[in-house]
């Protein structure tokens, strides 16, 4: 029986291999040079309803044969319409891409987010992850998107990174890898692809690529060992594609100046050859001063170094004129040309693209199967820092509340109310209205609605909480990123020191309820630099 099966997949997967090459060489040999040059090319797309940037992404379409499509800011209902409204101009299937690291909210304004990265690198095993990406994955395939440039693999071992950041699962490679598998896993299981990023890992930076080329001074060993490692997992459990950073690494080209994304050492010798990848390459944006500022022709040198498809160039109709004089004069081969068009040919192939590129699209709407995995979440990613005899709070205790930092509403107040009766003061007041032996809950709150903004404790508020440490018990609640702890680790001691990630429902739900014992504390750090064993 077992064999009669094998023979039975066997035969299938040979029947599919054989249509998809037909399909793949038929359509290339149909073909243009000017529409498999701009097959090669993935162009921005802004759902935002300005008519301007919808007609000129309507010429690059129809005159300029690009491949694909990546949407940026703007809403669901418009990124809706103008999907269906591309694909029906393009005579190939366009392969529709989104960022979309924590859910498509991460470019739409009307659309809820899920957690970030770093949130996630706090459970302790990757069921939940995988549940969240077959989620965001299949909400993504419902209108339109084929191809999601996440999970973001990097190893953020630069705490003052300025760009990853919680972007990040942490700074342990080796939960970053299994997290990261995770994720991939299940935005593959709903027939999205994943790209991983940024190859060969933009973890350690100190420089925003956006500005400019940094540099990544990591030796060859450490490289190895740290940043490579998660990129080595995910490939070795089939991930689809891959996107490479515009970072100057002199371990592996030798120089301080070229990004590795136009490096053929790294593209083809290292990615390809050494660590087996043969999926997608995707450079990075080539309209960012990490390449633009270093390198002439970035779209050009990235395709000769190995790169597949080149994303958002800084003048589209220069770059596709440098391949077509390059083609033609020989240096680039009709074998190199081919070998990435039927690649991107390939892939929507599989994405079944080949079937219908005028879908039906409607937005699976945010309900109880979103709210339960947030649930979870929130309580399976919360650290229990440190604690003492004092911790749990016990109920019908008086309690008295303090906000330090910008709070958005008083939602930790009400959750905490459910509890036990509890008083809202200022920092001031508690220290100056109430006994030394009253039960104290700080919340510090930072601005977590993006990775982007400045995360930290003022000055003034670290002075108001060291003041508030020299009370009994205190229990103290953080609303931010995990590098906040190591502002507060030298301020004194607390009875319970709880990370809650973000300030989300969810989150401000799941503290009070582990502060009062309701729920285990089951979340770990997702970084080592804090201060903290």
């Amino acid at each position: 029986m077992f064999r009669f099966l094998f023979t039975i997949l066997f035969a299938v997967s040979l029947v599919h291999s054989q249509s998809q090459q037909s399909w793949v060489d038929s359509l290339y040999t149909q073909m243009t040079l000017d529409q498999k040059i701009g097959q090669l090319f993935m162009v921005m797309a802004y759902p935002d309803g300005n008519n301007s940037k919808k007609i000129a992404t309507s010429h690059q379409i129809q005159k300029q044969h690009i491949g694909g499509g990546l949407f940026s800011k703007g809403t669901i209902k418009q990124q809706l319409i103008d999907t269906r409204d591309y694909q029906n101009q393009s005579s190939v299937p366009l392969l529709i891409a989104a960022d979309a690291e924590w859910g498509m909210a991460m470019r739409l304004t009307d659309i809820s987010a899920y957690p970030y990265a770093m949130t996630l690198g706090a459970l302790s095993d990757g069921q939940l992850v995988y549940a969240l990406g077959k989620r965001i994955g299949l909400r993504k395939r419902s209108i339109g998107v084929h191809v999601t440039f996440a999970p973001v693999l990097d190893v953020n071992s630069q705490s003052n990174n300025p760009i990853i950041g919680v972007r990040s699962f942490g700074d342990d490679p080796r939960n970053v890898a299994k997290q990261g598998i995770a994720f991939m896993e299940g935005l593959q299981a709903a027939g999205l692809w994943a790209v991983a990023k940024h190859f060969p890992g933009h973890g350690a930076a100190k420089q925003d690529s956006h500005l400019a080329l940094p540099i990544i001074s990591s030796s060859k060993e450490v490289l190895d060992s740290i940043d490579l490692l998660p990129f080595r997992y995910l490939i070795d459990n089939k991930l689809k594609g891959i996107m490479v950073g515009h970072l100057a690494v002199p371990s592996l080209t030798g120089n301080y100046t070229i990004p590795v994304s136009t490096s053929s050492t790294v593209l083809n010798d290292l990615l390809q050859k050494k660590m087996g990848f043969n999926g997608l390459i995707f450079t990075d944006a080539l309209n960012m001063n990490g390449i633009t500022g270093s390198t002439n022709n970035p779209a050009l040198k990235a395709f000769m170094a190995g790169a597949d498809v080149l994303l958002i160039p800084e003048d589209l109709t220069k770059s596709i004129s440098n391949i077509k004089s390059h083609y033609i004069s020989g240096k680039i081969t009709p074998a190199r040309l081919a070998l990435s068009v039927k690649k991107i040919l390939s892939a929507k192939y599989q994405l079944t693209l080949d079937q219908s590129k005028r879908d039906f699209y409607q937005v699976l709407p945010f309900n109880s199967v979103d709210r339960y995995l947030l649930q979870e979440i929130a309580e399976q990613s919360l650290v229990l820092v440190n604690h003492n005899e004092n911790f749990p709070i016990k109920a019908k205790s008086n309690l008295y509340f303090v906000a330090l930092g910008i709070q958005n509403d008083n939602t930790f107040l009400k959750a905490l109310g459910k509890f036990t009766r509890v008083r809202e003061l200022s920092a001031f007041e508690a220290t100056t209205h109430i006994s030394p032996n009253e039960t104290l809950v700080v919340g510090i709150y930072a601005d977590t609605t993006t990775p982007w903004k400045k995360q930290y404790l003022s000055t003034t508020s670290l002075q108001q909480l060291k003041k508030l440490l020299k009370y009994k018990n205190v229990h103290v609640v953080v609303f931010a990123k995990p590098y906040v702890l190591h502002q507060i680790s030298n301020l004194g001691e607390c009875s319970s020191l709880l990370l809650a990630h973000q300030q989300e429902p969810a989150f401000i739900n799941a503290a009070a309820q582990m502060l009062f014992g309701k729920i285990k504390a089951l979340g770990k750090l997702p970084v080592t630099t804090v201060g903290f064993d």
